[in-house]
């Protein structure tokens, strides 16, 4: 069985060498700066009834909308009509 010797390794180009000098330099992890503001959980307890009106309210539709849509639109249509009062 014939062995070989191992390959020469050839020095880096210039171009090799500046991105390991990159690699190796190493930086920071990106860090969240609190800017994107997550969603606060609420919880929600309502009468059997209104969750059935809900549901029929949401069935007419030809795309019906999650509960949580349904409840949210609700809510931001109810903030909209009371700044207009303001």
């Amino acid at each position: 069985m014939a062995l070989r010797s191992k390959p020469q390794q050839q020095p880096p180009s210039p171009d090799e060498r500046r991105v390991n000098e990159l690699i190796e330099k190493g930086g920071t992890v990106a860090r969240d700066n609190g800017e994107a503001e997550k969603p606060m959980l609420v919880q929600l307890r309502l009468a059997r009834e209104i969750i059935h009106r809900i549901d029929t309210s949401r069935s007419k539709r030809m795309v019906p909308p999650s509960r949580h849509a349904w409840i949210l639109e609700a809510l931001l249509e109810k903030l909209k009509a009371e700044d207009r009062l303001q």
